[in-house]
């Protein structure tokens, strides 16, 4: 029998990321659960989870209610994220990272990153001596809305949600020894609009690039999950407010507040599962 280990795997989308943020504030501060032993986080979703392991919760909340929703972070048109500024304005600046409190968490983390050159999907982890600020910056650096990739070490990446979806993530977690996961993800598929955007899209960008856009079009979120893992799976239970690149403070707030009440409604479950 394998020993029992519970993993946190929360999804990328830009803004979206809002709902995880409010999911994992509710997971901390009402349930009081803050030492997984696996999380796999991606793009969007990454700084919140090095907040979480770094225990500065609060952290969490301002960055995502006071400091996102902005036109310094988010241009409509055409429609990009400031990253650089999110990084090294607001992560380093405003509101830093325990750096300490993050390298010496017991928590095993893993980031899904995408080579730029080769197109293959890597995870970062606790083992590789990177800056956590570069690798959120490489986590986050999306094709269409950052437009360039980000170096650690001597190699190029990009997002890594480009060629990983929620099954990869989990069968991460499961590889990795999970035996019971909480899924936290703020959508189930693309869009319409998204994949439209997609297809415009890659007919601008490197080849490698075009075949990782297209190749996530045909991608289903969960299919084909392990068998032998106990997973919870914490959605939206309304259509969220926030899109990929949301502004509006109040489309922020209330996807926010949408992943803590949502968490909160499986209270039960989730206990169970942690303990």
């Amino acid at each position: 029998m394998r020993e029992e280990k519970v993993a946190i795997v929360t999804s990328g989308g830009g803004m979206k990321c809002a709902y995880a943020a409010g999911a994992l504030g509710a997971l901390t501060k009402r349930l009081g659960i803050t030492e997984p032993d696996i999380f796999i986080s991606a793009s969007g979703s990454v700084g919140a989870m090095f907040y979480y392991l770094a225990k500065q919760y609060d952290h969490i909340e301002k960055i995502w209610l006071r400091y996102l929703p902005s036109k310094e972070v988010v241009h409509r048109f055409p429609p990009r994220l400031e990253l650089d500024y999110i990084i090294d304005d607001i992560m380093r600046q405003e509101l830093p990272l325990d750096e300490h409190a993050f390298s010496t968490t017991k928590t095993r983390w893993f980031v899904p990153v995408t080579d730029l050159d080769t197109g293959r999907a890597e995870f970062i982890s606790n083992n590789t001596w990177f800056n956590p600020y570069e690798v959120m910056r490489a986590a986050k650096a999306i094709p269409f809305l950052y437009g360039g990739a980000v170096r650690l070490g001597s190699r190029s990446f990009i997002d890594g949600d480009l060629n990983m979806n929620m099954t990869n993530l989990i069968r991460k977690a499961r590889k990795e020894g999970a035996t019971k996961i909480l899924v936290i993800t703020n959508t189930i598929a693309l869009t319409s609009l998204q994949k439209w955007f997609l297809r415009i899209y890659a007919f601008f960008v490197s080849p490698i690039i075009r075949q990782l856009a297209l190749y996530d079009l045909k991608r289903t979120h969960f299919d084909h999950l392990p068998s032998d893992v106990e997973i919870l799976v914490v959605g939206p239970s309304f259509p969220l407010p926030a899109g990929l690149f949301t502004r509006n403070r109040r489309a922020v707030t209330e996807s926010y507040q949408m992943g803590w009440d949502d968490l909160l409604a499986k209270r039960t479950e989730i206990e169970r599962l942690f303990t």
